[in-house]
């Protein structure tokens, strides 16, 4: 079988070619000097030549371009060659070392890249994600919560009145006459004719009698009104984020760009 080696990346027939935006395009049938031959699939009607120049990097199965299958199927190559099927190569094989058989392209895979080619490509950027020559910039996303307010009933407040009967005392000073028998010692004679005759004094007395009236009157007002109140209130959901998981399938030395921890390289693979 055989392999190509760009930029650190092994290519070999049979990976599976993947664009940036996560569309499989097909498998690796071909490697010719600075292309690939992708054997037709989903969406290509046919094979189709892409340039090795977008090829960010690859695992043992998969090639993953830095560019979206749109700009696959569409995008002009650097060197004036159209994107697209049955595009022509300039005939250099690879052998199994990597080292071109035919051609001016070794090891050294900028050298022999379409002219323009990496111009056209490296500032290609899909689905969020940025892709150079060495660096592939992947964009982390997290959900986070934002409130806004719109009113609503709360209900009513219900102003009512009912009548209710109680008893009720009133103090009323009046006047009234007393009457007030008084006896006397005297000593001289009777006159008239009236000594010895029964008969009764009538003595008139007078007292005031108390009439009671019922009169309507306000004795209170009640005022309702409204006014805004500020509160604070808790919401809560639940909010999605992107984790980065990194798996180390190489020989490199991995290093944590913010917290300077490294891995060592993988021995076992290494040996």
């Amino acid at each position: 079988m055989t392999s190509a080696y760009t930029d650190q990346v092994n290519l070999h027939p049979g990976m599976t070619v993947e664009s940036v935006d996560g569309e499989k395009l097909g498998k690796i049938i071909r490697l010719e000097s600075s292309q690939l031959l992708v054997e037709k699939g989903f969406f290509f009607p046919q094979d189709f030549w892409i340039p090795a120049s977008v090829v960010a990097n690859a695992d043992e199965d998969t090639a993953y371009l830095n560019i979206s299958k749109d700009a696959a199927m569409n995008q002009q190559w650097g060197d004036g060659t159209a994107a697209g099927w049955d595009a022509q190569t300039d005939g250099t094989d690879y052998d199994i070392s990597g080292a071109a058989t035919t051609g001016t392209m070794g090891t050294d895979y900028s050298a022999g890249r379409p002219a323009g080619t990496q111009a056209a490509f490296d500032a290609t950027a899909a689905a969020g994600r940025k892709t150079t020559d060495k660096t592939v910039t992947v964009p982390v996303h997290e959900e986070e919560l934002t409130a806004t307010k719109r009113p609503v009933e709360a209900g009513d407040v219900v102003i009512g009145t009912r009548v209710v009967s109680e008893d009720r005392t009133l103090d009323v000073p009046i006047t009234e006459e007393r009457v007030r028998v008084t006896r006397r010692a005297v000593d001289r004679d009777a006159t008239g004719d009236d000594a010895f005759k029964e008969g009764t004094v009538d003595v008139p007395v007078q007292t005031e009698a108390v009439d009671v009236q019922k009169r309507v009157r306000v004795a209170e007002e009640v005022e309702v009104s409204k006014e805004p109140v500020q509160k604070t209130r808790t919401v809560t959901d639940k909010v999605r984020r992107e984790v980065v998981d990194v798996k180390d399938n190489s020989n490199a030395e991995v290093v944590d760009g913010i917290t300077g921890a490294g891995s060592a390289p993988n021995e076992s693979e290494a040996s």
